[in-house]
């Protein structure tokens, strides 16, 4: 009543205003502050004597009233500042920091208005700072924010994140002109160019801002990640030991030097616990060493590494995903009822957001309630809650979204006519093909499709044989797309109909023949589909696989084209006791006295000539990836038939010996037997499942 009566007596004038509500925040009475506050925006700016002064205390008082969590207030208190001092650096920051503050909060699903205002504000900013980086930074930071939320919506939100993606770009580039000598300019310039999929241009930006500022740790660990994504494997070590010189106890540098020594087939543990050793508070740090312990099924180390996240970040008890992979390795260890707690908790918090979520957001809440219930053995009740997405999902999948190419439906139809109701085989190049290619005559006689991914010429090679060649290719990785570049491009040139099924990731390897994405897809539109990561399928997203080996995408898109059955050759996932010296059929044993392959000498190839431990790395690679693979495509199949009804055909692998277990292996004459004892029924069932597709 005091404060309420002292606002109501205070005289209009500006100094005498924000005393009274500097008062009444010490009575605690923050919004009777904030109700003398207002009154100040109805005075005549010609009535106040000195407006800098008072905007830089409506700005303190507006800081105030966050603490109170009145921030709808404290945002319009900060907007009568900058009316009242437009000019007023502090008011304006103070508020760029409210408004950034929601949108990170809302994940970007925030009105046209407040992106707009946003970016307004950030405009005067590079408007009265011409000479500064900073403002331009800031300004691109928000404009790549904004696209990334455009980038997730329709297929026509995509023309506008394109056009504010030149627009930050731009911004930056005229950062780095405004200050040269600055890292943190040539930082984001790299760090967009490596977001936007462009290596080769980041690699010759981040390479001479590290000439430019070569004591910049952050520079030379961008330049590493880049060289990593093109492969330069050596290249990137070579730049990570250079950082480890000057920065030992970078531990997001001994993590990257984890990375490049696994994907070189070398020990990579040491360098990822150090990675963990050093990653103190980072709880993105931690969660990635985790992970990659948890991928290679070394479930003490990453149960360890799980256990200090959430001890160190108590509120992460609410992040279900992270929960649920610690629940997995509890279990693996043998930790059960710590498992069954953290499902149990981790479940409640699921539940508890979902009531808050709509949209694909509520489809992601309820597929980690399914994958959560499936951790605990409850496999009819994530079954149920899968099923469950289609009645707060769209009455049709969403293959209109940006990261499909247009008219997808049209181009899995064309999938679908291409497989024709056929048995399809899926050749990969394990070293069990070679048995396979050795009695390649015998199944000459048979009706099918054939379906291989990466490096496929060798596999083309030898169906040569038999007139055959592939019908349906996927690449999920740059570096087969550099390695076999010719050979794609007369796939893409033959008159038989075909299909590449690509990545907008693999899709970047094109960058070093010239040819952006962009090009190629109008060259070869009738020939292409994509796919993306961040899977499984959901009605939102029905073309989104999870990251895995490339196998656990092919086999579940191959669904879509309603395959009589499914033959997989060369799927050996490790060793093969047969090939014990080859990691794939068309490679000569290590110890072969014989010249190199030609293809050997092509960029990105791997040699194990004299190399046997290596190959026993490889091997193990192999069988990590496979029990991944498993688990990957078990759920994808589970998904796609609870959601959009594809039932799973017979599929069988045939590699007796393999380590993928989630189908029936089987031998090459039982494969023959299977097949001719089809043949007579393959045409009626062919003509109805025609009249179903």
């Amino acid at each position: 009543m005091a404060c309420a009566a002292l606002v109501t007596i205070t005289p209009p004038r500006p100094d005498l205003l924000l005393r009274t509500a500097r008062i009444c925040l010490k009575l605690r009475r923050p919004r009777r502050a904030y109700d003398a506050v207002a009154r100040v925006n109805a005075i005549d700016v010609r009535r106040t004597a000195d407006p800098d002064r008072a905007a830089e205390q409506m700005t303190k008082i507006a800081a105030a009233l966050c603490t109170w969590r009145l921030r709808v207030e404290a945002r319009d208190v900060l907007r009568n500042a900058i009316a009242l001092a437009p000019h007023a650096a502090a008011p304006r920051c103070a508020l760029v920091c409210l408004l950034d503050e929601d949108l990170r909060a809302a994940g970007g699903n925030v009105s046209l208005a407040q992106w707009a205002e946003l970016q307004d504000l950030l405009q005067r900013s590079v408007v009265e700072s011409p000479l500064l980086a900073a403002p331009r930074l800031a300004l691109a930071n928000c404009l790549r924010q904004q696209a990334r939320y455009l980038e997730a919506q329709t297929a026509p939100d995509m023309v506008n994140a394109q056009a504010l993606r030149a627009r930050a770009e731009n911004l930056l580039r005229e950062a780095v002109a405004a200050e040269p000598r600055l890292p943190a300019p040539r930082l984001a310039v790299a760090e967009f160019l490596l977001e936007s999929l462009r290596y080769v241009e980041a690699e010759t930006v981040a390479a001479a801002a590290v000439r430019c500022c070569p004591a910049s740790a952050e520079l030379r660990l961008v330049l590493a990640r880049i060289q990593f994504q093109l492969l330069q494997f050596e290249a990137a070590a070579k730049t990570i030991k250079a950082l480890l010189a000057i920065a030992p106890e970078n531990g997001w540098a001994w993590f990257e030097y984890g990375k490049i020594l696994w994907n070189s087939f070398g020990r990579a543990d040491d360098a990822f616990e150090r990675a963990g050793d050093l990653s103190g508070n980072d709880c993105a740090l931690l969660a990635g060493v985790a992970h990659r312990f948890l991928y290679d099924l070394d479930y003490e180390k990453a149960a360890k590494y799980y256990e200090r996240l959430l001890t160190l970040h108590p509120n992460m008890r609410d992040n279900f995903v992270i929960c649920r992979y610690y629940a997995t390795c509890l279990q693996e260890i043998a930790r059960t009822q710590e498992a069954v707690d953290i499902i149990s908790a981790a479940l409640k918090s699921c539940r508890l957001a979902a009531e808050r979520a709509q949209g694909e957001g509520l489809e992601l809440i309820k597929r980690e309630e399914a994958l959560l219930l499936s951790q605990a053995g409850r496999l009819d009740e994530s079954f149920s809650a899968l099923q469950s997405i289609r009645d707060v999902a769209a009455s049709t999948p969403r293959y209109d979204r940006a990261e499909y190419l247009p008219r997808t439906p049209e181009r899995l139809q064309r999938l679908a006519e291409i497989v024709d109701s056929r048995d399809v085989f899926v050749l990969l190049q394990g070293p069990s093909f070679a048995t396979f290619a050795a009695r390649l005559h015998e199944f000459a006689g048979f009706e099918f499709a054939i379906a291989t991914l990466n490096s496929f010429p060798p596999v083309e090679q030898e169906l040569r044989r038999i007139n055959r060649h592939a019908d349906i290719l996927l690449f999920t990785q740059p570096g087969s797309i550099r390695v076999w570049h010719p050979e794609l491009m007369k796939f893409l040139t033959r008159s038989p109909p075909n299909l590449v099924v690509a990545t907008h990731y693999a899709l970047s390897g094109l960058s070093e023949f010239g040819l952006s994405e962009r090009e190629f897809v109008a060259r070869h539109d009738k020939r292409l589909l994509l796919v993306h990561s961040d899977g499984p399928p959901l009605p939102s997203r029905p073309l989104h696989f999870e990251n895995g080996p490339s196998v656990s995408w092919l086999i579940p898109l191959l669904l879509f084209a309603r395959p009589r059955r499914i033959f997989l050759f060369g799927a050996d996932g490790g060793s093969n006791p047969s090939f014990s010296k080859r990691p794939y059929f068309y490679y000569d044993d290590y110890d072969a006295d014989a010249e190199p392959q030609e293809f050997l000498n092509r960029p990105g190839m791997v040699s194990f000539k004299g190399l046997p431990r290596k190959l026993d790395e490889y091997n193990r690679r192999q069988h990590v990836n496979a029990i991944n693979g498993d688990r990957v495509i078990d759920f994808a199949f589970r998904s796609l038939e609870a959601h959009l009804g594809i039932e799973v055909p017979p599929i069988f692998n045939v590699c007796p010996h393999s380590t993928h277990r989630i189908f029936p292996r089987i031998g090459i004459d039982d494969a023959l037997a299977k097949l001719a004892d089809g043949r007579a029924r393959a045409a009626p069932e062919r003509r109805a499942k025609r009249a179903s597709n």
